[in-house]
């Protein structure tokens, strides 16, 4: 007789083998975790919708002067790690103040 400790994870050990489409039925498609760009509709036809299409926002480069390239001659330079506030003072463009009121 098998004791039920080693028989329960003979059992279980199979359940953690990843599921692929070869260990599926005909009608198993694991698919890639791509996200829809549309929906379907009653008559069968495919509707992109255009808030789901991700926009990617791209900086004007004109007149750049650094390359993409990074040399590995490059010297290594150490400085003092900025705070959250040093960052954002950094990064963020320097806002006017807005007046309160009215008119």
């Amino acid at each position: 007789m098998i004791p039920a400790g080693l028989f329960r994870g003979v059992v279980s050990g199979a359940r953690r083998i990843p599921m692929t489409s070869k260990r599926g039925s005909k009608d198993f498609y694991k698919g890639r975790g791509a996200k829809s760009a549309g929906r379907h509709t009653s008559k069968g036809s495919y509707v992109i919708e255009r808030h789901k299409i991700p926009e990617l926002v791209v900086p004007n480069l004109e007149g750049f002067k650094l390359k993409p390239y990074v040399s590995y001659k490059t010297p290594y330079v150490v400085g003092k790690p900025l705070t959250a506030q040093e960052l954002l003072d950094v990064t963020r463009p320097t806002e006017e103040p807005v007046a309160q009121g009215g008119s």
